[in-house]
């Protein structure tokens, strides 16, 4: 049985939180919803498969804000190797807490719980993409020290499932 870690969370992390923890498969629903409130249309069938894989990466983690027991919020953290530096780059590719809770320190105690274990497994820098439309994420990741750097770039692979990314 793998060991399972619990984010404990501090008053200055969230005042009403009862828990960040690790996601497991039986999060995917609750997940699911909640990143159609973003827009995103990934089946459940997909964040099942998602969950299964990145759960099994020592690279990749996927935590859950918990309220009385309810999955109100998630964020995925990805570590990159550099290759022109030591170390790792820590990705968050989606972060989303529930529309009834925004403003409660959901999310700050997610962005906390996100530092320490980017920490622990050598990020030296951290990044987050937003969509341009999203001036309210935007204030967030910048009250939190994210600091607006370059542009990106993207383009749909011809791989591509035709879910839009």
């Amino acid at each position: 049985m793998t060991k399972r870690t619990i984010w404990k969370t501090t008053d200055e992390d969230s005042p009403a939180l009862t828990q960040i923890r690790e996601s497991n498969p039986s999060d995917h629903i609750a997940i699911a919803m909640l990143l159609h409130q973003l827009g995103y249309d990934a089946t459940l069938a997909l964040i099942l498969e998602k969950l299964q894989t990145l759960i099994l990466s020592p690279t990749d983690k996927i935590l859950v804000a918990t309220l009385n027991g309810k999955v109100v919020g998630s964020i995925s953290l990805h570590a990159l190797p550099l290759f022109h530096a030591a170390g790792y780059l820590g990705r968050i590719t989606s972060m989303v807490v529930d529309e009834h809770h925004r403003g409660c320190g959901v999310g700050s105690a997610l962005i906390a719980a996100a530092e320490r274990w980017f920490t622990t497994v050598g990020c030296v820098k951290l990044e987050v993409t937003s969509g341009d439309h999203r001036a309210d994420a935007h204030r967030f990741y910048e009250s939190h020290g994210f600091l607006r750097d370059g542009q990106r770039f993207s383009k749909q692979s011809s791989c591509s499932s035709g879910v839009a990314i």
